[in-house]
């Protein structure tokens, strides 16, 4: 009863939609509720050490960032289904995520960056700052990028200019390659979140996705991170842990869990820290990875592992023939920002290996007219409309998307081939 009254509310967020179906109505809240009753105490040190300012933006993000790394979006489960119906409501973005780095020094077989021919490339801090400049209000960032970020010399700068300002940054990363003295600044600069990206619970799967990575050096440098939070007394930044299934791995998820509690308890990893099963986003150089639906006796295995070791853990898009529908989406609300300021209206676009593609087809570029004016365009503002409707057609940078299901609308109203 509980789950039917949600579903016809639309209360559930798009991007736990999944993770509800897997766990229950029941388990998911009760999962929510103590991550929310966890964050008392990161709330209560940020106060203490950073101020109200800090504070009240920690909050915000968990209040209403809809989606993506350290976001809660708990006001979503009231006003997410009047801003799907009402558009308009949605404010000028308070969220981003930003392409800092086209370069890597690795060959993760999952990653289009090992597959294609783009320029090596480095956002440089001028470029950066041109683009947060732009967010007055800016409450969420994630600083990412097709390539390992650590190798932009002004990495920790960016970083560093947004700690400034209080406002909340959130990494991914392999953590293979990090430095002590770059670990101990992190720390020290109060970076909020860091998901780490393992894709496999043994050296040997590990290695074989990761071509260029060490385990046994990942975990070390992860240890290290967490002996300074305990040295430092800091609950952040919070760890996460992300395996993106696929063929290879996907038979070690119940493994993954216990790798993930072996390192440490939620209070040492951080207020709010779990498991994040993504699908593959697949392209064709790597759809024969593609694992449409996880078995059942593995998902029944990871479920009972997750009760067992008390680890929250999330399901994102891991089910082809589960994905929520695209009237469920509000990724649109976070933009992402490309290499060389193309904008795309969410990263869930992205990994698709066609980037010229995207260029072509973004709402703008940030280095051409000012942001402001992209988000108020007559056809940024269409999209916006468009993609909640159930009844409407599919927009064209949506289809085909890796999240939320557009088969099916793209079946029925078709393709809006403008938008």
């Amino acid at each position: 009863m509980l789950r039917r009254l949600v579903s016809r509310l639309g209360l559930i967020p798009g991007h736990l939609i999944v993770t509800e179906r897997e766990i229950g109505t029941r388990e998911l809240f009760a999962m929510l509720i103590k991550i929310a009753w966890a964050f008392r105490g990161t709330a209560f040190y940020l106060l203490r050490k950073k101020g109200i300012r800090a504070t009240l933006k920690f909050l915000y993000v968990k209040l209403f960032v809809p989606g993506g790394e350290g976001s809660g979006g708990a006001a979503l489960f009231l006003i997410g289904p009047l801003i799907k119906r009402f558009p308009r409501l949605a404010p000028y973005p308070r969220y981003i995520e930003m392409e800092v780095i086209t370069v890597c020094n690795r060959k993760c077989i999952l990653c289009e960056h090992t597959y294609w021919n783009e320029e090596n490339r480095h956002l440089s801090f001028e470029e950066f700052k041109h683009i947060v400049d732009q967010f007055p209000k800016l409450k969420w960032t994630n600083l990412t990028g097709e390539g390992s970020a650590f190798l932009n010399r002004d990495y920790i700068k960016m970083i560093r200019y947004l700690k400034e300002k209080d406002i909340p940054v959130y990494l991914v990363d392999h953590l293979d390659s990090i430095d002590k003295e770059t670990a101990r600044e992190l720390v020290e600069i109060g970076v909020d979140g860091i998901y780490v990206s393992i894709d496999g619970a043994t050296k040997e799967t590990y290695e074989k996705i990761k071509v260029g990575c060490n385990f046994d050096r990942m975990v070390q440098n992860l240890n290290y991170f967490l002996e300074l939070k305990k040295e430092m007394k800091s609950p952040i930044p919070v760890f996460c842990f992300r395996l993106v299934v696929n063929t290879l791995n996907v038979h070690e998820m119940p493994q993954f869990i216990e790798l993930v509690s072996s390192f440490g308890n939620r209070e040492l990893l951080g207020a709010g820290s779990y498991v994040d099963f993504a699908g593959l986003l697949d392209f064709p150089e790597i759809k024969h990875l593609k694992v449409d639906n996880v078995p059942q006796e593995i998902l029944k295995a990871t479920i009972a592992k997750m009760r067992e070791h008390d680890v929250h853990v999330v399901f994102a898009h891991t089910e082809v023939q589960k994905l929520p529908p695209l009237e469920s989406c509000l990724c649109w609300m976070e933009p992402y920002i490309m290499m060389r300021g193309y904008v795309v209206p969410c990263c869930s676009v992205l990994m698709s290996n066609r980037r010229e593609w995207l260029r072509e087809h973004s709402l703008g570029n940030v280095f051409d007219k000012p942001f402001n004016d992209i988000w108020y365009s007559e056809r940024y503002k269409a999209f916006r409309k468009l993609i909640n409707r159930p009844q409407g057609k599919v927009p064209l940078l949506c289809l085909g998307c890796r999240s939320f299901d557009t088969t099916e609308g793209a079946k029925k109203y078709g393709v809006d081939m403008e938008l």
